[in-house]
């Protein structure tokens, strides 16, 4: 274990300390739900939602990232209710529903392997009445994340659109305890009931829409939220420049684009392009339809670039290629138009000349990787601060809402936890560089990227943090840490240097210190291993 992870698990045994003295001390009250509904919440997988506008690809990414067809995409709107997607030693559902109760839902499968919840069979207009569903899926990709897919923001809909913000922004719709169901853990009703700790936000260019949701999840959904609380998708990246082989690059410079936008750096951490359909081929797509892809890199260039002129064309008769129109159908249907041009260009490049290989390219190309990457290096490496930083927001709530002179000294030893926990520093002080805070005052860009990657923002590794090679030995990481210690120290004595930037020095010195334990540990380990010199 290192430092940091020792550090963070210390502190979410502090704040459940908290939580269990103020569950007793509110016994047999609304807030004891509450707090006890948080305790359950700090031991168990990070919640993460996945949220956007209508169509923006959020139940096909999280089909992705669960590496299963488990949500429904052929809708319209496809996702009517928040439905969370969870660990379980089988596959089960259960609908929340409005009056209160919890009923188990049929799982169905699909033709293609897929699988969806069936509510007809729960009760009488279950469908309607449902309030959130949580599904149980034996998945190792969701043992230390909860997914959760979410109506879409700006919805025809506008009571499917608040389903949205009353789950993620529980702080600025309902009230502690409220809700006409009085809150059941998974819908959001009542501050601390449901909610997220953290969330992907999907968007396929900035809209108004977009910054209005992600400020108000920042200001009001967690109670001071940082960057480092949100990930930002421009989804279905392959439709930026269809058909192209280098489109994986514009559209990372399409969505490094929205990320520098200032409004955009101050609520989410970084802006990465996904292609949703593109990252489920490699478990999607049956051998046959791999196969129909090859044929069609092999057809004769002129006959194919007519085919792929439009969908119509494409999944309509044509007799100049050996793939059936049914089967042009299925690609379309699982690739759409602009992953089956890039599939045949594919081809026809020879970068890819068999289904394995093909089936890895178009998933390599779709950017799930470097998304599931950044999700366990900002979301589950984090994952004790994220969610201790929410369990004390829901305190807060609950000793304002219920105050009482006696729970003085547990506000006073809440206060203290907090000013203790330098891992809580580090996100305030991220919040302060990306939103301006601390971002002016002389601040260079190269000194304030510098300060954002030792915070954590590129990894919270210590290799990530102080930007070396994954193979730099002890040795050379114990004396960039020096370095960059001696660099902060020196800023934050700096009589000449603005407050704000002192502040953020020393909490940037701390950050030093706590990582120049183990690897000096790691340095003398190196040293003792026979037969390796020190670096």
């Amino acid at each position: 274990m290192s430092g940091a992870d020792a550090r963070d698990g210390d502190l979410r045994g502090q704040v459940r300390a908290l939580l269990v003295d103020a569950a007793g001390a509110y016994r047999a009250s609304p807030a004891e739900v509450v707090l006890r509904r948080e305790l359950e919440r700090i031991d168990g997988p990070l919640r993460v939602a996945i949220a956007g506008r209508v169509k923006a690809g959020k139940s096909t990414l999280l089909n992705a990232l669960v590496g299963t067809q488990i949500a429904a995409t052929d809708a319209t709107e496809c996702t009517r209710v928040v439905t969370a997607y969870a660990e379980g030693e089988r596959e089960a559902a259960w609908a929340h529903l409005a009056d209160g109760s919890v009923v188990e839902a049929a799982m169905r499968r699909t033709p293609d392997g897929g699988a969806f919840v069936d509510l007809a069979g729960t009760g009488e207009g279950a469908g309607r009445a449902a309030r959130a569903l949580r599904v149980e899926l034996p998945s190792p990709r969701l043992r230390r994340l909860t997914l959760i897919d979410t109506p879409g923001i700006a919805s025809l809909s506008a009571e499917l659109s608040r389903h949205t913000e009353d789950f993620l922004l529980p702080w600025g719709r309902a009230s502690t305890g409220g809700g006409d169901g009085g809150g059941d853990g998974e819908t959001g009703d009542g501050r601390g009931a449901g909610g997220a700790d953290a969330v992907i936000y999907l968007l396929r260019f900035l809209h108004a829409a977009d910054v209005g949701f992600l400020e108000s999840f920042r200001r009001t959904g967690l109670g001071e939220a940082t960057p480092a609380h949100a990930i930002g998708v421009l989804s279905r990246a392959d439709e930026i420049a269809p058909g192209r082989t280098e489109s994986v690059d514009l559209a990372r410079r399409a969505a490094a684009g929205i990320g520098r936008d200032e409004r955009v750096r101050a609520l989410v951490q970084t802006v990465v392009p996904v292609a949703g359909l593109l990252a489920q081929a490699g478990s999607r797509l049956a051998p046959d339809e791999l196969a129909g892809l090859l044929r069609l890199g092999g057809d004769p260039v002129a006959v194919v670039d007519e085919l792929l002129l439009s969908a119509d064309r494409f999944a309509g008769p044509a007799a100049d290629t050996g793939v059936p129109a049914p089967l042009r159908a299925v690609l379309l249907d699982r690739l759409g138009l602009a992953g089956v041009r890039l599939a045949v260009a594919l081809v026809q490049l020879g970068e890819a000349r068999d289904p394995a290989g093909l089936a890895a390219a178009l998933t390599a190309r779709s950017g799930l990787g470097e998304l599931q990457a950044l999700l366990r290096g900002q979301f589950t490496d984090r994952a004790d601060v994220l969610k201790a930083q929410r369990a004390l927001r829901v305190l807060d709530d609950v000793l304002d809402t219920w105050p009482h002179r006696s729970l003085a000294g547990l506000r006073a030893r809440r206060e203290r936890v907090e000013a203790g926990a330098h891992a809580l520093a580090e996100l305030r002080l991220l919040g302060d560089l990306r939103t301006g805070a601390a971002a002016g005052h002389g601040l260079g860009e190269d000194r304030r990227a510098q300060m954002e990657r030792l915070l954590g923002t590129a990894g919270t590794g210590v290799h990530d943090r102080l930007g070396l090679p994954a193979d730099a030995g002890p040795t050379e990481v114990r004396a960039a840490l020096l370095t960059a210690l001696d660099g902060y120290r020196r800023l934050a004595e700096n009589r000449m240097a603005a407050r704000p930037v002192r502040r953020a020095a020393a909490v940037l010195r701390r950050t030093c210190e706590g990582l120049l334990r183990p690897a000096a540990e790691g340095e003398r380990v190196a040293e003792d291993e026979p037969g390796r010199p020190g670096r």
